[in-house]
């Protein structure tokens, strides 16, 4: 009887992958080069996404000219009418902020030239807060602590943004019914200044905080959620020389403090020479009445 030739068994589809490990760890160069790759991947895949940002940011801004534009015309043939004004008012600050947000957002990826001054820490928040209460759906708290003026050096309108920002995640982390948002304002040790906002929502893990600042990142449904938001606002305040703490527990919501250096005091005598502006003109941006 002929011999039947020996039988190579081949090895199942599913063990193939762990092949390939144990090969890539053999070779530091295999599985450098599959490093290389899956970071050209991840760059390829970010400057498409900011390409596709652009062209809606160009977009969006084309509109927010035309809503600004006709805003500013009502505001102007309403202008001895205080119950027309209170509800013009609102709509070009929110206008004019989210034209800001497309600026930053435009210029994410490059230095942003800031119109910084001293200003009103406490006076800036508070404008902002005023809208916020008209457009958030929850319990809005506002308290200021310390002695007044909060001096700070910043860009009134950044400020405007970053505080935006925290109370619009806020609220996206708190219930509908019993969520509630404090803003506080304040002086810190050695003549510092800071923002905080606070809320009972559902806190985060510590996994979750670790990648908070990471571009892209959300914990919102898709569609939600952009993962600019608090990258913005870290670039913001790192900008000013500032820092940022932030507190969160799950179950036991979170709090995001904003801690901004005392202003040069050159810069804080110029702002007295000139003297403190009105409260109406504390910013650039327009205010709610």
């Amino acid at each position: 009887m002929a011999s039947r030739p020996p039988q190579t068994r081949r090895r199942p589809a599913a063990d193939r992958p762990s092949r390939l490990r144990k090969k890539s760890r053999r070779d530091p160069a295999a599985a450098s080069t599959r490093g290389v790759e899956e970071h050209l991947n991840h760059v390829q895949r970010l400057v498409m996404q900011g390409e596709l940002a652009a062209t809606a940011v160009h977009e969006i801004s084309n509109l927010l000219t035309i809503v600004l534009f006709n805003a500013g015309l009502l505001r102007q043939r309403h202008r001895d009418d205080p119950e027309e004004i209170k509800y013009i008012e609102p709509m070009l600050h929110a206008a004019t902020l989210i034209t800001t947000l497309c600026n930053q957002l435009r210029n994410l990826s490059r230095p942003v030239a800031a119109h910084a001054r001293v200003i009103d820490l406490a006076e800036t928040a508070r404008s902002t807060f005023r809208l916020l209460e008209q457009v958030v759906t929850r319990e809005l708290v506002f308290l200021e602590t310390g002695d007044r003026p909060l001096l700070i050096f910043a860009d009134s309108a950044q400020i405007d943004q970053t505080l935006v920002n925290l109370v619009l995640n806020a609220r996206d982390a708190t219930p509908d019914q019993g969520g509630r948002i404090v803003v506080r304002v304040g002086r810190g040790p050695r003549h510092t200044s800071y923002i905080e906002v606070e809320d009972n929502g559902t806190g985060m893990s510590a996994q979750v905080k670790k990648k908070l600042f990471t571009i892209f990142f959300t914990t919102k449904p898709l569609g939600q959620g952009t993962g600019l938001g608090l990258v913005t606002v870290r670039r913001l305040i790192e900008g000013m020389g500032g820092t940022i703490k932030l507190t969160s527990r799950p179950g036991r919501g979170t709090c995001i403090r904003l801690n901004f250096p005392r202003p040069d005091p050159a810069e804080v005598a110029r702002y007295r020479a000139a003297g403190e502006p009105a409260p109406s003109e504390a910013s650039d941006n327009f205010r709610v009445p």
